[in-house]
């Protein structure tokens, strides 16, 4: 039942959320991409790590050049629909393991099933905040 109301919230995120221009928007969510990646840019630098600051440099010229609120959208919508064929898998397991009842596999199963729908709230919860960014 859980996974059902997950799944249609999810479904419902997914589908029934117009979002605004991007043309028009500022690309506000790569200019936060940027600033995060900047931040561990100073660190990486003040630790001496080049290896870590040639990749962190990549990374933001890449933000740079080629970054749309779109993107990063269609990335965090990626997560999670990713998320929810993982609890869609688990919720198979667990129900496996059910039918089987072996106890000690049903609880394995829903460790894993639980932690899948922690992955999904999360994932979930990081695409609205992005959301939220651009619609305010």
């Amino acid at each position: 039942m859980k996974n059902r109301v997950v799944n249609v919230a999810v479904v419902a995120l997914l589908t029934g959320l117009a979002l605004p221009s991007m043309a028009s928007a500022a690309e506000a969510l790569c200019e936060s991409k940027a600033t995060d990646i900047r931040q561990q840019l100073e660190h990486a630098q003040s630790q001496g790590n080049q290896q870590r600051v040639e990749g962190l440099q990549r990374a933001l010229d890449a933000i740079e050049s080629n970054c749309t609120n779109e993107s990063v959208l269609n990335e965090a919508t990626d997560e999670v629909k990713a998320s929810l064929a993982e609890v869609q898998e688990r919720q198979a397991d667990f129900e496996e393991a059910l039918s089987d009842g072996d106890e000690d596999d049903i609880q394995k199963r829903r460790v894993k099933l639980e932690e899948a729908t922690q992955e999904l709230e999360m994932h979930t919860q990081e695409l609205n905040a992005l959301q939220s960014q651009i619609t305010n």
